[in-house]
């Protein structure tokens, strides 16, 4: 967690720093806990890569464990990622696929 600050704070590195903390977070804590640990940082994040990291862990959430719970988890990350970048096309084909499958 303390990488992914250091990454957004400074400008140098590489989101993947964050997004690798996205799925732990989420397990232990939910994704509450995920957009917490992001909210301090959501004005230094652009708005497109802080979708990109939200569309990550839904990905991860809908193809890592079965069941309807998990799919209405991963749905929700992508209309959060929506949320922050109404227009991006990865974050509405994702939502797409997962409602059709």
């Amino acid at each position: 967690m303390a990488n992914c600050q250091k990454v957004v704070k400074t400008g140098e590195g590489s989101y993947d720093t964050c997004s690798n903390i996205n799925l732990p977070l989420y397990k232990q804590k939910g994704f509450t806990a995920v957009m917490a640990f992001y909210q301090p940082l959501a004005n230094m994040i652009p708005r497109r890569k802080m979708a990109e990291l939200y569309i990550k862990l839904g990905r991860e959430i809908s193809y890592g464990e079965s069941g309807d719970g998990s799919k209405q988890e991963a749905a929700a990350v992508f209309r959060e990622a929506l949320q922050i970048d109404p227009e991006n096309s990865n974050a509405k084909d994702a939502l797409k696929n997962l409602i059709a499958n």
